[in-house]
């Protein structure tokens, strides 16, 4: 399922320097997927290379261009939300509904950031000096490094993506070898949307290795992650180094809160939907219940019945609230 793809840089799709691929699991069945594309040094260089010249061209493309171009792959997004959803849930594990949800929010976060694009503002300053005017611009940073996850690989791609287009950065995108295939195909559909060759790259293979390579050079000007706190503090050290700007969103640890007028019957929805999700796979899912005493008995009935009515099982099937566990890694 993976031979369409490989390494997408400037604009094209092309096999690894070695042609090395790693195995992707659908982990409601166990069988391998398929084979992706394990890049190299030599694929990050032509990566890096690439988002360097694709930012020459996006850093000048009017604002109201980027817009028009974002919006496109919001449309096409909505457009295609049934084969993204189905990567999701190929190798997540993700109910197809849950899939389709997860896609949606990916195409609201590109036409947000759509609109966004043609509202950066700067600002006059009076100055303490006569005749003299202080005006702030904003300018793209640059090329960024967008690491991402794989609980919800779609969404927090868009998240990073959009935002850097949004402000006239290229974008080297590195998926977890975990769900390569739902951010590849949302790489067909943001060069579908005329977005210029080299403005968008993605490098699919070790994430350690790759990272290094991305955040050693001195092509990239900001690094954007999403993950654990532990590769947050490794990955805050190596940008220290060459000043690097870094927006990092690490893990969680999320209470659930009862209060004493709440509507038991909206509340356990909210609750089964919070922290059954992604069955569990989210770093804002409840890991604590605070109950009111007046209300702790029957919170925990109605939590426990509506839960026994949740259906396990492959994502791919119909009429399934909840799929397996993405990996066995603790």
């Amino acid at each position: 399922m993976y031979s369409k793809f490989g390494q997408f840089i400037h604009g094209k799709w092309q096999p690894s320097e070695k042609n090395e691929t790693y195995d992707v699991i659908n982990p409601a069945t166990e069988d391998v997927i398929g084979k992706a594309s394990k890049a190299t040094k030599v694929d990050v260089t032509k990566a890096l290379k690439s988002a360097e010249e694709g930012f020459k061209v996006w850093k000048k493309t009017p604002p109201w261009q980027r817009s028009n171009k974002i919006r496109k792959i919001a449309d096409l997004m909505r457009e295609r939300k049934k084969e993204l959803a189905k990567w999701l849930a190929l190798e997540v594990g993700k109910p197809l509904v849950e899939g389709e949800g997860e896609v949606g929010g990916g195409a609201d976060i590109f036409e947000w950031n759509s609109e966004e694009t043609k509202r950066i503002f700067g600002q006059t300053v009076e100055s303490r000096f006569e005749n003299t005017r202080v005006q702030v611009n904003y300018q793209p940073v640059g090329v960024v490094a967008a690491l991402i996850p794989w609980n919800f690989p779609i969404i927090l791609a868009s998240r990073k993506i959009s935002t850097a287009l949004a402000a006239g950065c290229s974008v080297i995108v590195k998926p977890d070898v975990i769900t390569p295939g739902a951010v590849m195909e949302l790489m067909n559909i943001i060069n579908d949307a005329g977005i210029p060759p080299g403005v968008v790259n993605l490098l699919s293979g070790d994430p350690e290795e790759v990272s290094n390579e991305l955040i050693s050079s001195n092509i990239i000007k900001k690094v954007s992650i999403t993950g654990s706190t532990r590769v947050g503090k490794l990955i805050l050290k190596k940008a220290a180094d060459k000043v690097q700007r870094v927006t990092m969103e690490l893990s969680g640890h999320a209470p659930f809160i009862v209060f004493e007028d709440s509507n038991i019957e909206k509340v356990t929805d909210m609750a089964i939907t919070s922290k059954y999700r992604n069955n569990g796979q989210v770093c804002i899912s409840p890991s604590r219940f605070y109950i009111h005493e007046s209300k702790k008995n029957e919170f925990a009935k109605t939590f426990i019945e509506k839960t026994k009515k949740l259906k396990l099982g492959d994502g791919m099937k119909e009429g399934v609230h909840l799929g397996p566990i993405t990996t066995k890694k603790d």
